[in-house]
């Protein structure tokens, strides 16, 4: 996945300061995936030099505001339309694929830290939901929420399965 297109995608949706983005990627209003300030920044710059966004206007304090150019929105609807990766490079998943290596204590621990994360992630998805519902705007991202839950979900269960496994000895 690239910064460089959902950079794009999000200003697709509406121009937006530096500030802007950074909240769009922090880690607990993501749901596409966090980014630091510094990428985030680096990124802008890159994609006003390659004429993919404008500066729209200077705002207070010298706050940027950035839009997509027509190049932009050509560059983005040829990333989307595109095949897609499907190559699952996912740690989680490729340290599962080694855990029967391991002593049964410490896959337990493996699998119940990986359990803790998901559930947390769950619950951060399911109260941004729940408080974008609130504003009664539309949810630009609502779908990409909704599969970031199913897959968490699909992943503390699979956890949630090994723990009852590793209690019944196996």
């Amino acid at each position: 996945m690239s910064l460089k297109f959902a950079v794009l995608g999000l200003l697709a949706e509406r121009p937006m300061s530096g500030f802007d983005l950074i909240r769009e990627f922090d880690v607990a209003q993501s749901v596409v995936w966090p980014a630091p300030q510094n990428e985030i920044y680096r990124s802008l710059a890159k994609l006003l030099g390659e004429a993919l966004i404008a500066e729209k206007e200077t705002g207070a304090r010298g706050r940027r505001i950035y839009t997509i150019s027509k190049a932009g929105r050509t560059a983005l609807a040829k990333w989307i339309a595109a095949p897609t990766d499907y190559t699952l490079r996912y740690d989680p998943i490729l340290k599962a694929g080694f855990l029967a290596a391991l002593p049964a204590r410490v896959r337990l621990a493996r699998v119940e830290a990986d359990l803790a994360f998901y559930t947390e992630q769950l619950i951060l998805l399911k109260k941004s939901g729940k408080e974008r519902a609130k504003t009664g705007r539309p949810d630009p991202r609502a779908d990409v929420r909704d599969m970031a839950i199913g897959m968490y979900t699909a992943m503390a269960e699979w956890c949630r399965d090994i723990v009852k496994a590793a209690e019944r000895g196996e």
